[in-house]
């Protein structure tokens, strides 16, 4: 059973939580991101959360759509003001991914883990997509909206993501409360993002933690770039959430864009 996500269910998830999120919902809304930047750029976006059933132009990483169908998943978008001074910023989406993995063990005891940056995964299936946007005001970064679409029911996925896109459903029997999934997200969100203080310093726990949960490290993958791709195996996660691998030809190289491939 998935319960109906509305705006009344969700505020009450965030008072049990004693989440001080002011929640922007639709019922349905081409994007979630869309809107949290929209708030951001009229000054109204501090502590704005906007969660949606449905979205008709979902996005993904490098432009990709993210399918978003009614009724089968949690598209939200938090915003988060930065303080001026942030450090590693580049290491949002790993925090993210940390979030949500964290989420999905605690209400469903799920194993999931993190392929690099920010794919949620189990059992080979990508279970969750995370897009993350720097908001400036006055050619400053002032905010940062983290967008997140879990599938929690599987939908009519497309073709060319059908073989690798999973839903929770899928693993977990027991009823899915989508009103108290984005309450816990944004709960751990606020933890790794806020209160850990890992953007402003050199976090050695939040890291561990990141390594821990990784998939991604010992890989033999295919790094795709921009202007390149060759094939490397993952060596680590450095404290600015870039990868740092090995090519095979070249040695030691660090990647902190595009996107790794885990090969068989």
């Amino acid at each position: 059973m998935v319960y109906e996500l509305t705006e009344n269910n969700l505020n009450y998830q965030c008072k049990q939580y004693r989440l001080r999120r002011r929640v922007h919902f639709f019922s349905e809304t081409a994007s979630t991101n869309d809107i949290a930047k929209q708030l951001c750029a009229e000054n109204k976006g501090a502590n704005a959360v906007v969660v949606a059933d449905c979205q008709t132009a979902g996005r993904g990483r490098l432009d990709r759509s993210f399918v978003s169908p009614k009724g089968t998943g949690l598209y939200l978008s938090a915003v988060f003001t930065l303080q001026g001074n942030e450090k590693h910023l580049e290491l949002l989406s790993s925090l993210a991914g940390l979030a949500v993995r964290d989420s999905l063990y605690n209400l469903y005891d799920l194993q999931v883990g993190v392929k690099w940056p920010n794919d949620v995964m189990y059992e080979g299936k990508k279970l969750c997509g995370i897009l993350c946007e720097i908001v400036n005001l006055n050619n400053r970064p002032k905010f940062v909206v983290v967008g997140i679409g879990i599938n929690t029911q599987r939908g009519a996925f497309p073709d060319d993501v059908a073989g690798i896109a999973g839903a929770i459903s899928e693993f977990y029997t027991g009823e899915i409360d989508r009103n108290e999934l984005c309450a816990e997200i944004l709960h751990n969100l606020d933890r790794y993002i806020v209160r850990s203080g890992a953007l402003l310093r050199e976090d050695n726990d939040i890291l561990t933690r990141i390594k821990a949960c990784s998939i991604s490290i010992g890989q033999r993958v295919r790094v795709v770039l921009p202007d390149e791709d060759f094939e490397a195996r993952v060596l680590d996660i450095l404290p600015n959430g870039a990868l740092l691998v090995d090519d095979f030809t070249n040695g030691e190289r660090i990647v902190s864009a595009g996107e790794i491939v885990h090969m068989l």
